[in-house]
C-alpha cells in the first residue's frame, strides 16, 4: 500500500509535458522552507492508503487527458522512502506505456530504490546545498547519499533534471554557486538544472499548522536574484532554466 498525500492532475511543474502527479506522504529532511510541512510524517490524518490496483486504475482513467503520451510523476518529498511499495507499481506503469518521473531528495539508499530509479524514465533530483555543512544546516541531513545517488544515475546513464532552491543568504553565495557549477561539470547524464525561486507564500500555512517557521525573515528571490545566479552559472547555461 501506498501512503498518497494528494493527486494533482494537469499537472505543468514536475517533468515534461502536462502529467499527473502522486503525492507520497513522508520525508526523512527537514527542510527550514519546506511549504508542506504536513506531508513530512508517514502517517497523518490526510493520509490516503492506495493498493497498486488503485493507482494503476486511476492512471488509466487518466489516459484520455493526456495529450502527447502517458505521464506520471511520484513526488512530494520523498517518494523512495515507499520504495518497496512503489517498485511493481513502477513496473506495471512501464509494461502499459506510461512516462514515469520520480521527485526525490536522494536520501534512500535501498535496493528497491534504486530498482526504481532503473525503471523511471526521467528522475528529478534536489540538491538542497552543495556544502555539506550548509545543507546539513539547512535540512538537518548529510548530502553524502544524495550526491551518492548522482554518481548512481551517471552511472546506469539514467537522464535527469536537477532543481535548486535559490534562497536569498542561505543557497545563494556567489561561492557555493561556483562550487555548484565545478560540480555540475563532473555530471554525465544531467540534461537540465532548474533555479527555482524561494518564496514565502507559505508562511500562513505554517501558522494555521501552528508550527514555527525559522525563515520568516528571509525575503522572496526575485528575477534579479535569479538573473544573478544564472549569470554565475553562465558556464553551464547550456541546461540552466530558471522558473518565476
Amino acid at each position: 500500500m501506498l501512503n498518497v498525500h494528494s493527486i494533482e492532475t494537469f499537472a505543468t511543474q514536475d517533468g515534461p509535458w502536462i502529467r499527473l502527479v502522486i503525492f507520497l506522504q513522508g520525508c526523512m529532511f527537514r527542510c527550514k522552507y519546506c511549504h508542506n510541512p504536513d506531508t513530512i510524517p508517514v502517517e497523518n490524518e490526510r493520509v490516503m492508503h492506495r493498493s497498486e490496483d488503485d493507482v494503476l486504475l486511476r492512471m488509466r482513467k487518466e489516459i484520455e487527458y493526456f495529450w502527447k503520451d502517458w505521464w506520471v510523476t511520484f513526488s512530494w518529498w520523498e517518494p523512495l522512502l515507499q520504495a518497496s511499495a512503489l517498485l511493481p507499481i513502477v513496473k506495471k506503469l512501464k509494461e502499459e506505456g506510461f512516462h514515469v518521473c520520480i521527485d526525490t531528495n536522494w536520501y534512500v539508499q535501498t535496493k528497491e530504490a534504486r530498482e526504481v530509479l532503473k525503471l523511471a524514465n526521467l528522475i528529478l533530483p534536489d540538491i538542497k546545498h552543495i556544502d555539506p555543512i550548509k545543507h546539513q544546516e539547512l535540512v538537518g541531513q548529510s548530502n553524502e547519499n544524495t550526491l551518492k545517488t548522482l554518481d548512481y544515475l551517471d552511472e546506469i546513464k539514467k537522464p535527469y533534471w536537477i532543481r535548486y532552491v535559490l534562497v536569498p543568504w542561505y543557497t545563494d553565495d556567489e561561492k557555493d554557486l561556483r562550487k555548484l557549477w565545478e560540480y555540475l561539470q563532473t555530471r554525465t547524464s544531467a540534461e537540465r538544472l532548474e533555479i527555482l525561486p524561494y518564496h514565502n507564500l507559505w508562511v500562513s500555512k505554517r501558522e494555521k499548522l501552528k508550527l514555527n517557521y525559522p525563515l520568516k525573515w528571509v525575503r522572496a528571490a526575485n528575477s534579479e536574484d535569479l538573473k544573478r545566479a544564472k549569470g554565475l552559472l553562465n558556464e553551464y547555461s547550456e541546461i540552466i532554466y530558471t522558473r518565476g
